[in-house]
């Protein structure tokens, strides 16, 4: 389960779900840094940084967030380091 911070994993679940209806209801944007892509799946655009630089961006769009964490999941293994690295 996502740790935000010192939060407990109840307290972190109510804040991410705070922030998706605040994004829905008031559409307000929040800019939320996390390597945890459980806390990331509740994002609709996440933007992944490799050594300074953008490597990928992945929107939501209308996936779920089950299939939306299964996606992110997939740039973060990309991101762990080059095809070369493992041959």
């Amino acid at each position: 389960m996502s740790q935000l911070g010192a939060l407990d994993s109840k307290s972190a679940r109510q804040l991410l779900e705070t922030f998706e209806y605040l994004n829905q209801k008031l559409n307000t944007t929040f800019l939320v840094v996390t390597h945890d892509a459980f806390s990331a799946s509740y994002a609709n655009r996440i933007i992944f940084i490799r050594d300074g630089k953008i490597f990928n961006e992945l929107i939501k769009g209308n996936d779920t967030r089950k299939q939306f964490f299964e996606k992110i999941i997939e740039v973060q293994t990309l991101l762990g380091g080059d095809l070369n690295d493992v041959i």
